[in-house]
């Protein structure tokens, strides 16, 4: 059993590991919030500081992120349940498939969707919902999978016995349980909506719009920065309350006895159908659009070709006056490298934080706090705070994977701790038993793991920093787009050849960003055996 007397042979430093992550967020999130709120103060003289539009736009983008969610959770229900409870051919692939269209770029997703509907179907809400339930399926799937797996089937079961319906059954016994999963995968899937940037632009159509799409309208158009610092704020404080409220709904629920996870065959043959035709559907929804925007890379002017590939190296390529294709990939691939770096280092070190004793614990539950601060907000605050003087630094390069750093965070966190929480610690009494040092021993019993879960952190910070959109749209320099912004530039220029180019771009983006999720996959199986019982 782990977490004995082994924390009092940890080194010195581990109760020092906070003070990096702690200056990080203190300099790159809570001094960003300040600028953004002292940018608010300064603007309060103005009677245009709330714009009087911004009520209509929170109204229609709430509107909107409920429409979003309801669908998702249409969707993603029967797909949660089929992936976590039942054994049959192709599972681990359905699983996989789930997964996909959340580690998509969104620009990536809108520019498919566009490619799957094509120009007869209108862009607007329709097909922003459609889209954002088609992203939100794998926050649906594995956080109420991951509790419907584990449910105890004896309480429906004696339900039935008693003489109720299958419906009836499942709508007091089941559902109840599941309302805590329900309730926080329903409030992410929300702030995601609510907060969306990238699919509005490219799918919205101009009559839908976010607070988020509002901000950077105000930024960059109307150069309106005290109103879009308050659109920010006001956008900030409707998704802490939803993300509190979700909590709080699912702190209410009542606890059911769980156990177990065992997987079963359908126990009947409309079960066993109704478990292909929902595998079957979710192959068809997950790789409908991708394939769409794979053919669409492939065809020029009605037939097969490889010209708009050819052409993703030259700057001529329906792309003059801004930049070649190339060059945003080289400068995404950059970026990300960086990202990874930093954020494997952050929050790696808030991680090890978790081991020490006493407030250093807290210091992994305050590096999560990214995830409740939208994109623009990030990036709105950290040019505020880092885009002028004193303190510009827009001319280093840093601002776009400062900003990606400070969302991957949270994520390496989350990989991170409890992989190092599950290592057994009594390799560190046996080590320290043995002579070695402090240091030594920390690297003995965790180092293995560490290693392992660092590169697999790192490598999803570095796909997160790939397809980030929205604080990209405020910090990078407009000679050295990122790889989302390149495609959305493209996309804002009519013919067919800057969409072919445009999709022929986003396809490279898929291929490297599925690599590096299958290669996060692949590192945490390989690290499971290190992180069990003591030998």
């Amino acid at each position: 059993m782990g977490g004995g007397d082994g924390a009092l042979s940890l080194p010195r430093w581990v109760g020092w590991a906070w003070l990096v992550p702690g200056a990080f967020l203190l300099a790159f999130l809570a001094y960003p919030l300040v600028a953004l709120g002292a940018r608010i103060l300064d603007g309060l003289g103005q009677s245009t500081l709330v714009p009087a539009g911004t009520g209509q736009v929170a109204a229609l983008a709430a509107a909107q992120a409920l429409a979003s969610t309801a669908l998702a959770l249409a969707v993603g229900l029967p797909m949660a349940n089929v992936v976590s409870r039942y054994r049959f051919r192709g599972r681990a692939l359905a699983q996989a498939l789930v997964t996909i269209p959340f580690v998509l770029p969104t620009v990536v997703v809108a520019l498919a969707f566009r490619s799957l509907v094509g120009p007869g179907i209108p862009q607007g809400l329709l097909l922003v919902v459609v889209a954002h339930a088609y992203v939100n399926l794998a926050v649906v799937a594995r956080i109420v999978g991951a509790q419907w797996a584990q449910h105890d089937d004896r309480h429906e079961a004696v339900a039935r016995t008693l003489g109720a319906t299958r419906w009836t059954a499942f709508r007091t016994v089941t559902l109840p349980a599941l309302i805590p999963s329900i309730a926080a995968s329903a409030a992410v899937v929300f702030v995601f909506s609510f907060s969306s940037l990238g699919i509005v632009l490219l799918l919205g159509g101009g009559s839908t719009r976010t607070l988020e799409s509002q901000v950077l309208r105000q930024t960059s158009v109307l150069l309106d920065f005290p109103g879009a610092a308050a659109t920010a704020a006001i956008q900030l404080v409707v998704v802490s309350a939803i993300l509190l409220g979700g909590a709080a709904l699912s702190r209410r629920s009542p606890r059911r006895v769980m156990r177990p996870i065992r997987l079963r065959r359908p126990s009947s043959r409309s079960g066993t159908i109704g478990v292909r035709v929902t595998a079957a559907a979710i192959a068809v929804l997950v790789l409908a659009p991708v394939l769409a925007l794979a053919v669409d890379s492939l065809r020029s002017r009605g037939s097969w070709s490889l010209v708009w590939w050819q052409a993703i190296g030259s700057v001529d390529a329906g792309t003059t006056r801004i930049g070649s294709p190339l060059a945003a990939l080289g400068t995404s691939i950059t970026y990300s490298l960086i990202t990874a770096a930093i954020a494997a280092v952050v929050g790696g070190l808030a991680a090890v934080a978790v081991l020490g004793r006493g407030p250093t614990r807290w210091i992994a539950l305050v590096a999560v706090l990214p995830l409740g601060v939208s994109a623009a907000t990030v990036g709105l605050g950290t040019l505020l705070a880092y885009g002028r003087p004193p303190l510009d630094l827009r001319a280093t390069g840093l601002l776009v994977p400062l900003a990606h750093a400070l969302v991957a965070v949270p994520l390496v966190v989350a990989v991170v701790a409890p992989a190092l929480r599950g290592t057994d610690d009594r390799r560190l009494a046996v080590a320290a038993c043995l002579g070695a040092r402090p240091t030594r021993a920390f690297l003995t019993a965790y180092g293995p793991v560490l290693r392992i879960v660092m590169l697999a952190s790192a490598a999803l910070a570095g796909a997160v920093s790939l397809g980030e959109f929205g604080a990209a749209s405020f910090l990078a320099r407009a000679t050295s787009p990122t790889v989302p912004l390149q495609i959305v530039r493209l996309l804002g220029r009519p013919g067919e050849e800057s969409f072919g180019v445009a999709a022929a771009l986003a396809m490279v983006l898929v291929a490297i960003t599925l690599g590096l999720v299958l290669l996060v996959d692949r590192l945490g199986t390989s690290r499971q055996p290190a992180a069990v019982g003591a030998p």
